[in-house]
């Protein structure tokens, strides 16, 4: 199975590669902000915090399993919290930190297991590749959310915004539109076989 997963997910890339060669560029619509091309510091403090909320997974490229680097934390968040830095400051993630297992995951389980559109493929990344993704993370929510880049009404990816809050100002816009004599309407589209 899995070099079989390996080559259908492989054709699946290069056809979605040939399909959209010709595409126009998209419109990006340009704004006066400042470039996100410094990184504040990560403190060992910070590292600490980003760490014990931290699921316990593990990769097998990992040198050493989760729950021993977050039991180690106290004497380990400044030599992480170093290696962050240096990354971000020298805007090299080194190689080492560039791998990943991929796994195929049954998408859902009532799914055929014999055809290979059934899957996803899932990758598995070392701890500290992830550590310093949530750094980056933090870092580029912060500029985003000081500049203003995310629509109003964007729910994903944004602290106090989730499924339940983007239905409840859905429901609310309807709710005002017919308490205001107006005709609503709601056109729902279905993205989950995009991902």
């Amino acid at each position: 199975v899995p070099d079989k997963a390996r080559d259908h997910f492989r054709n699946k890339v290069s056809k979605i590669r040939i399909a959209t060669s010709n595409a126009q560029p998209p419109v990006i619509q340009s704004r006066s902000c400042p470039v996100l091309s410094v990184f504040r510091p990560v403190s060992a403090e910070e590292i600490s915090k980003i760490i014990g909320s931290s699921p316990a997974k593990h990769c097998a490229m990992d040198p050493a399993p989760t729950w021993l680097i977050k039991r180690l934390i106290p004497d380990l968040a400044e030599t992480i919290a170093k290696m962050c830095n240096l990354s971000l400051s020298e805007g090299i993630f080194p190689d080492c930190l560039k791998n990943a297992i991929v796994r195929p995951r049954l998408k859902k389980t009532n799914l055929d297991p014999e055809d290979m559109n059934s899957y996803r493929p899932i990758s598995n990344l070392t701890f500290l590749s992830k550590t310093v993704e949530r750094v980056v993370a933090i870092r580029f929510v912060e500029h985003s959310e000081l500049h203003k880049l995310m629509p109003c009404h964007q729910s994903a990816y944004r602290s106090f915004h989730s499924t339940e809050t983007a239905v409840l100002a859905v429901h609310n816009d309807i709710v005002r539109t017919i308490d205001s004599g107006k005709i609503s309407a709601l056109v729902l589209l279905d993205l989950s076989a995009a991902f």
